[in-house]
């Protein structure tokens, strides 16, 4: 993860999508056992969420 952010990477959108399908695909090296979330609508659910918390 330390690697992830110190290559440039930003966590936007499009990003924070990838990642909720595949974590081991977007993070080289991450060792967690969350398989991902393969239905749409539930990565979008769970993208709306973080964006309504205060920054």
């Amino acid at each position: 993860m330390k690697s992830f952010g110190e290559s440039g990477q930003v966590w936007d959108e499009a990003t924070l999508d990838r990642y909720l399908t595949n974590p081991r695909a977007v993070v080289k090296g991450t060792r967690m056992a969350f398989p991902g979330l393969k239905d749409t609508a539930d990565r979008d659910n769970v993208i709306a969420y973080l964006k309504s918390l205060p920054r």
